[in-house]
């Protein structure tokens, strides 16, 4: 098992990380990284009802970004800005045999209560997990972590290995969820704004 070396971890991927705003003067709703020099991955929960959101980067600058795709039944959000900051690496999005393992170390980076570029670090506890929603279904194939995980931080990149990120984590307290960012999801997201009809395999409750 490859172990992290958590310094280097954080330097190489800190900067592609942002801190989301809803509303002006806003602490923060939330967190997302750029997987391309243009598109941030987040959270849908943390954009919902939002056509537009404030970024801050990790350099301190700002920008208006555009919601352009959205889907509640993956909770996950693409955000479109004009350009990223020449710091900024895009993260890779993991898939195939990169998935993460029980047991495999793992890094959460995001905003946490406002807390820009915060690092949080555990294991993998559990894959192919089904997690409640309030919208009364359920989403498949999310992956659990024992890393601590805080309001703020959803929508920030769970990483496994530098530029090896397998998704977006959930900002809850007691247990760390992430949501599988597939390329698929991603692509219809940036270009269509949604998936089109509910996928068959969400759980019903």
């Amino acid at each position: 098992m490859k172990q992290l070396d958590y310094q280097s971890l954080y330097k190489a991927a800190v900067t592609s990380v942002v801190s989301i705003y809803r509303d002006p003067g806003q602490r923060g709703a939330g967190s997302g990284f750029f997987y391309d020099d243009t598109h941030l991955l987040t959270n849908e929960h943390v954009v919902r009802d939002r056509d537009r959101v404030d970024i801050r980067f990790h350099d301190g600058s700002w920008e208006t970004g555009t919601v352009v795709g959205s889907d509640v039944y993956t909770d996950l959000a693409v955000i479109r800005v004009s350009d990223s900051p020449t710091e900024a690496t895009p993260l890779q999005i993991a898939g195939g045999t990169a998935y993460p393992q029980p047991g495999q170390p793992v890094a959460a980076l995001g905003n946490p209560l406002g807390l820009d570029g915060s690092i949080t670090t555990g294991v993998v506890s559990g894959i192919d997990r089904s997690m409640p929603t309030s919208g009364g279904f359920a989403i498949p194939d999310t992956v659990q972590t024992d890393s601590p995980i805080n309001p703020g931080n959803s929508g920030g990149p769970l990483i496994t290995a530098v530029d090896d990120t397998p998704g977006t984590n959930e900002g809850y307290p007691v247990v760390g969820v992430i949501v599988p960012s597939l390329v698929r999801i991603l692509d219809s997201l940036s270009r269509q704004g949604h998936l089109g009809s509910v996928p068959d395999y969400y759980d019903r409750s």
